[in-house]
């Protein structure tokens, strides 16, 4: 009963999401055919393989921006107040979805990168793999995730503030000293953690995370570029995004209204 209930949420979630998902698919393409066209006139290749790196650099912020136009229309229809199912399931299901959708317009994005290489037959060598793509990947939806996470919470607590009527002369300014407050006790508690896990889980992880476009004499190429990733930090990451995933479910479970 609760996978059926699940798959409905899921289902609404793509229902008010499509529009979006498709403008930024579309706009990722414009820009791509546009730089395209901009390259073959004026024989400057380095401007796709730069446009095209940026178009999946910027993925980074694209699950915070499918889940923030679903909270944005729950918002203003106050669809969730007539919802049965529980806040953690709702709100489950628009990361879910917009993990989905990330997955999916990273794939047309390295689709894009390959167009490029294809079209601008660069004489240059390209050092990207099927292993440094994927590992990009992963780190892109991590971070994407842990942003969308942190997005959300702030958007519970700012709408949750809503049920006190005495707060709202001043809840803009509340609101802005309670991210400033959470933002250092969040990075001091991080800081004391990270101190003691790597006692712990001292050996780093080498993972992609980026991508540099160079020019040698040889020509233009692209090249994955290596970050040592820590086990510990990846741990608190984990921890960060749990913990905030519960704690906004609990704080908009409590909200009678979100305004």
């Amino acid at each position: 009963m609760e996978t059926n209930a699940f798959k409905g949420l899921m289902r609404k979630e793509w229902l008010i999401t499509k529009n979006h998902f498709i403008f930024l698919t579309c706009f990722k393409l414009f820009i791509w055919a546009a730089v395209l066209g901009g390259s073959l006139f004026t024989k400057n290749h380095e401007l796709l393989y730069i446009a095209t790196s940026m178009i999946i650099g910027i993925h980074v912020i694209y699950i915070t921006m499918i889940v923030g136009s679903g909270l944005s229309l729950e918002e203003k229809s106050q669809m969730w107040l007539h919802n049965p199912r529980s806040t953690t399931m709702m709100l489950g299901s628009k990361l879910l979805t917009g993990i989905l959708l990330q997955i999916i317009s990273l794939f047309m994005a390295f689709l894009l990168l390959g167009l490029t290489v294809f079209f601008l037959d660069s004489p240059g060598e390209n050092f990207l793999t099927a292993g440094s793509i994927f590992q990009m990947s992963i780190q892109l939806t991590f971070s994407g995730l842990e942003l969308a996470i942190f997005y959300t919470f702030y958007w519970t607590v700012y709408h949750s503030m809503g049920k006190f009527v005495f707060l709202a002369k001043f809840k803009v300014v509340l609101f802005t000293l309670f991210i400033i407050a959470s933002v250092l006790l969040i990075l001091f508690i991080e800081k004391q953690l990270l101190a003691g896990l790597h006692s712990i889980l001292p050996f780093p992880v080498e993972m992609t995370k980026f991508m540099n476009v160079y020019i040698e004499e040889e020509g233009l190429g692209i090249r994955s570029g290596s970050e040592n990733i820590s086990l510990a930090g990846l741990l608190i990451s984990s921890i960060k995004i749990i913990g905030l995933f519960f704690l906004s479910s609990w704080l908009l479970n409590k909200a009678v209204e979100v305004k």
